[in-house]
């Protein structure tokens, strides 16, 4: 749905396509400057902030500045000036995050005037023009299967429709269509190797990003993908979609990107998995030293859970709680505090259960944190 809005967006922030064909790549933007001034004021930091804000930096494969001036100076010192200018916008988009590898500038001074210069126009020759080329393919697309879109090699994918429940690298119960649909698309392309990636919101946990490109990963790998046609990866929050403004907006950034490795044009029809079930890990859910009781921020993650749990259909969720902490009773006191608490929150018995489980190799041990994972498996 966001695609569908943007053409409106632009013209409410004065954001011109470069032309009506070109909308999907190219976008043209000017920015105003007081007489004889290369200083970035609030209206023209405002502008670039929409603009930034309809378009982030992480959709830029390349952004070209040109700058201009008015003619009520000489030539040389107009150049000099519209150089000034570019330099102020470069300086401004650098420090919001732009790569200035993917910039190119020139400035012209007076020498190419858009506009009269008449007293009552010259001012719009006071410019900077910014032309962005950008990737609308990372923009989420809700409506479009990923066995829809283009899976050539170097292609980047964003799995629009798979989100995580906040602070983990659980997925959302809606988002299995997602992981179906990825599934199958590995299935029907024998060939195609991919790289998948991980990014949060809000804080940059590294860790986290990590865990949910590697939740993905685990899940085909589990469902019969070799691994050599896969790796992950996580960037944290340096990367994101959207300005973090409220919910949605943060929600859409917590996300696992695919990029395209190679793929060949070698194909296997094969039906979608009707059922599938995945594991991950519950992350950040400790107990007091010593003891069953959970912890404040513990507790508030497991209400996270707990939230998504509720308004769940269709599945069923056995959390693991592994004694990698050499103390059968106390790690069997944890997993049934663990399903009190979620019971007290809300969520009904038939929905899920808690085991515990003896340690097994791949779990570190620790001498008094819980190794939970979670697995979740369709009715």
């Amino acid at each position: 749905m966001l695609k569908k809005h943007f053409l409106a967006i632009l013209i409410c922030f004065g954001i011109a396509p470069f032309s009506k064909a070109q909308f999907d790549t190219t976008i043209v933007h000017e920015l105003r400057f007081d007489l004889d001034s290369d200083r970035l004021d609030g209206k023209a930091k405002s502008s670039l902030d929409s603009l930034l804000k309809a378009y982030p930096l992480v959709l830029l494969t390349n952004l070209k500045l040109y700058g201009h001036t008015d003619s009520l100076a000489d030539i040389e010192y107009n150049r000099a000036l519209s150089k000034r200018r570019v330099q102020a916008v470069l300086q401004y988009l650098v420090y919001k995050g732009l790569n200035p590898l993917k910039v190119e500038t020139d400035y012209y001074g007076e020498e190419q005037p858009l506009y009269s210069n008449a007293p009552n126009e010259r001012y719009k020759n006071r410019r900077v023009e910014l032309e962005m080329q950008v990737d609308l393919a990372l923009l989420p697309d809700s409506e479009r299967k990923l066995s829809e879109q283009d899976l050539s090699t170097g292609q980047k994918l964003r799995l629009a429709n798979l989100n995580f429940v906040g602070n983990q690298a659980i997925p959302i119960w809606q988002s299995i269509d997602e992981l179906r649909e990825l599934l199958y698309i590995m299935e029907h392309n024998p060939d195609l190797e991919i790289s998948l990636q991980g990014h949060v919101c809000c804080g940059n946990d590294f860790e986290l990003s990590v865990a949910r490109a590697r939740m993905v990963y685990d899940f085909l790998v589990a469902n019969g993908i070799s691994k050599i046609r896969l790796d992950f990866e996580g960037y944290g929050n340096k990367v994101p979609l959207f300005e973090e403004v409220d919910d949605e907006s943060r929600a859409l950034n917590r996300r696992v990107e695919v990029e395209v490795i190679y793929n060949s044009e070698n194909r296997r029809e094969l039906e979608p998995k009707n059922k599938i079930r995945l594991e991950t890990p519950v992350m950040n859910v400790k107990f007091i030293s010593g003891t069953a009781r959970i912890t404040p921020a513990g507790d508030f993650m497991l209400g996270l859970i707990a939230d998504m749990l509720k308004g769940s259909e269709g599945l069923r969720y056995e959390f693991v709680v592994f004694d990698n902490i050499n103390n059968g009773r106390l790690s069997a006191q944890r997993a049934a505090a663990i399903e009190r608490i979620l019971r007290k929150k809300g969520v009904p018995a038939k929905r899920f259960k808690v085991l515990k489980e003896a340690g097994k190799p791949g779990i570190p041990k620790t001498t008094d944190v819980n190794w939970i994972r979670l697995k979740m498996i369709e009715l």
